[in-house]
């Protein structure tokens, strides 16, 4: 075999390396959610009060016996007031917990801690969505499914083959206050994002605060929920907001 060959079948090999790699990290996220108890005192250390919050519909979707929870799907729609908003596919398991299709390693792989212990794997795919569609579909004047682009279903087929869209139900509203400006969490070097949500349903209440970072990488994990529960956010809950809704709401439309 000549050089000019010999370089060639090394480049043939090096490409194929190359493609059976996984895609590198798209994010880690630290996501401190507050119990109820500590809210009121975390928006207070925070102080909240000096910033404006975006408010935001937001919704899952799932079947009644919630599937696709069982098979670690998550779909979710959000209508920020007054812009377009978007919907999100995502996969997410407990770290080394789940097989990845070939289609989800396509995806940037992500990392989501609620504790310094309760680290999960995800992978996603987003949409933006036009204004007041959210809405519609969650009147029942337009199927769950136009929510989603193809690519979204054939992921969420890909991890959940048969699945019949027309079978989804709403969980929500959820009536969300989003912080665009990022604040100071006292004792930490990264500007968090906070979102409290308030769940509304029969009589019932319940309200979520969350305040998450994104970083490079989990150096910083310990650092993160040590100063948050020095700074009166109480100990984190270890779950995520998408556990909490689903939990609170009974399935509509």
């Amino acid at each position: 075999m000549n050089r000019g060959l010999l370089v060639s079948f090394a480049l043939s090999l090096l490409v194929v390396a190359v493609a059976d790699q996984p895609p590198r990290a798209g994010k880690t996220e630290f996501k401190f959610l507050v119990s109820a108890t500590n809210t009121a005192s975390a928006l207070q250390a925070l102080k909240l009060d000096e910033h404006r919050a975006e408010k935001q519909i937001v919704y899952y979707f799932d079947t009644s016996d919630k599937i696709l929870a069982a098979h670690h799907l998550t779909l979710r729609a959000r209508q920020p007031a007054g812009r377009p908003g978007d919907s999100t596919v995502k996969l997410r398991a407990s770290a080394g917990k789940l097989e990845w299709t070939d289609l989800e390693r396509t995806l940037k792989p992500e990392q989501d801690w609620t504790s310094e212990r309760e680290v999960t794997e995800s992978r996603a795919l987003d949409s933006r969505l036009t204004t007041g569609s959210v809405a519609k579909v969650a009147a029942g004047a337009a199927p769950v499914s136009e929510l989603f682009t193809a690519a979204q279903r054939q992921l969420v087929a890909a991890r959940l083959p048969g699945v019949a869209w027309e079978s989804l139900k709403c969980y929500g509203p959820v009536e969300a206050e989003v912080w665009p400006r990022q604040t100071k969490l006292p004792g930490f070097p990264e500007l968090v994002t906070v979102e409290l949500w308030h769940l509304r349903q029969a009589g019932r209440t319940q309200d979520l605060l969350e305040v998450s970072v994104r970083v490079p990488s989990s150096k910083l994990v310990r650092q993160f929920f040590e100063t948050g529960k020095a700074s009166g956010l109480g100990e984190p809950a270890g779950q995520t907001k998408t556990q909490k809704v689903l939990d609170f709401f009974k399935p509509g439309r």
